[in-house]
């Protein structure tokens, strides 16, 4: 399972932030994960079953309520192909639920991807990543990795935050100024 991943170590003053890639893109490989799917189902304080957008592969989810992690079957239970219920929580409105999970091969034809490779600025803190055709709504998910092909000195280590998400494409914001011309934004879209 491939799967998102932060670590961050701290040097007096310096942060060093590792960042791990999502994975290969969903049409070209025999399992993918979906990360930070928004899950449905009505968030009142009282309902505790939720549904994720694809089937999931069994005991490969897990959720995340308000930023922290769920895992089955302390929290939650795995109650059908795309469906949880949570044990000892009902979120409240305003409350945000999502699932990363990776997805049985049955949802793979279902989903259709959009990538593409954007060279990032000398200076640059934000990118904006425009589609050549419009999406129809914002559900869409993105993957991201900021890569270099700077061999000849220790390249710079850049966290990044997805920003503003249009129909039209989606705002990435970078931890600081990209420091030479050799950063290229690789994207996935679905």
């Amino acid at each position: 399972m491939y799967l998102h991943t932060h670590w961050l170590y701290f040097f007096g003053d310096n942060v060093m932030i590792i960042l791990r890639k999502i994975g290969p893109a969903v049409s070209d490989v025999s399992s993918s994960v979906i990360v930070a799917d928004t899950i449905s189902g009505t968030i009142d304080g009282s309902n505790r079953v939720f549904y994720t957008t694809y089937k999931y592969k069994p005991d490969r989810i897990d959720l995340h309520y308000n930023g922290q992690a769920l895992h089955a079957p302390d929290d939650f239970e795995q109650t059908g192909d795309n469906e949880i219920t949570l044990i000892y929580v009902a979120p409240e409105p305003g409350e945000l639920l999502r699932a990363t999970y990776e997805l049985d091969g049955s949802d793979y034809d279902n989903i259709v991807s959009k990538k593409g490779a954007v060279p990032i600025p000398v200076g640059a803190v934000s990118q904006i990543v425009t589609f050549i055709t419009p999406e129809p709504d914002t559900s869409y998910n993105v993957s991201t990795e900021l890569v270099t092909s700077d061999t000849i000195s220790t390249p710079s280590v850049y966290s990044s935050v997805i920003g503003l998400k249009t129909v039209n494409g989606f705002t990435i914001f970078f931890s600081g100024e990209i420091d030479t011309t050799t950063y290229v934004l690789e994207w996935e879209i679905f």
